[in-house]
């Protein structure tokens, strides 16, 4: 089941995407859904904001993290801005960290006997004993903390004297990189016309019940002419 949930704002009528009531939805729908074994689908974390910036952190964060500890199935958000209208790269690659926060809150705290390592505890004893060198420390560390990818976690003279970037410098590098190295496996002859025979089928559809004009159909096949198809 979806909910999508996109309450007004009242002093225009345009939709309030970034709203906090939409968790409150979303947790609620969460619940009855769980009560009744139904698997859910939040569309959540799509914000106001039309840049990477404050707002849209945290409209997003706020949601997402709801969305996360109400037992949502899938959440949609990656690279979202201006509510559902707009996808923007860079935001995609800060959201990915977003992502990886809230997993980490997800996955808990691990509680057996390797974890809790009380024999190390006893060995390695008060202070000045420490665990850095231990070989639990090297296996567990990375388990046990994520590791942003476009925070800034360095000291103050650090983070002078690397160039003074911000989380949206890190991301900008990040996303740069995934565009000049990332090699998608693309689709096979068959598979690309399977996908053709689809969409030509939801197009027929479409224009037989008059969800796509005569006029619109005329400017979608041109598009589909342009060198850039799809990306115009």
């Amino acid at each position: 089941v979806k909910d999508f949930t996109a309450p007004m704002n009242m002093s225009t009528g345009a939709p309030a995407f970034g709203a906090i009531e939409i968790a409150v939805h979303n947790a609620a729908s969460a619940q009855m859904f769980q009560h009744y074994g139904v698997p859910m689908d939040f569309t959540t974390a799509y914000p106001n904001s039309k840049i990477p910036d404050y707002q849209c952190a945290v409209e997003k964060a706020m949601r997402v993290f709801t969305a996360g500890i109400s037992g949502g199935n899938t959440l949609l958000f990656h690279g979202s801005v201006y509510g559902e209208l707009t996808h923007h790269p860079l935001q995609a690659v800060l959201d990915d960290d977003m992502a990886g926060m809230v997993q980490r809150f997800m996955d808990g705290v691990t509680v057996n006997t390797d974890s809790l390592a009380l024999d190390l505890i006893e060995k390695v004893g008060p202070v000045p004993g420490h665990f850095l060198t231990a070989q639990h420390t090297r296996q567990w560390w990375k388990k046990e903390q994520f590791l942003p990818q476009s925070a800034d976690r360095t000291t103050y003279p650090e983070w002078l004297t690397s160039g003074k970037k911000t989380c949206l410098d890190h991301a900008r590098d990040r996303m740069e990189q995934i565009l000049a190295s990332h090699k998608p496996q693309p689709l096979t002859a068959s598979q690309e016309e399977e996908v053709e025979r689809v969409l030509e089928e939801a197009r027929a559809h479409y224009r037989r019940v008059g969800l796509i004009s005569e006029h619109e159909m005329r400017q979608y096949r041109n598009s589909m002419k342009s060198p850039n198809y799809p990306f115009e």
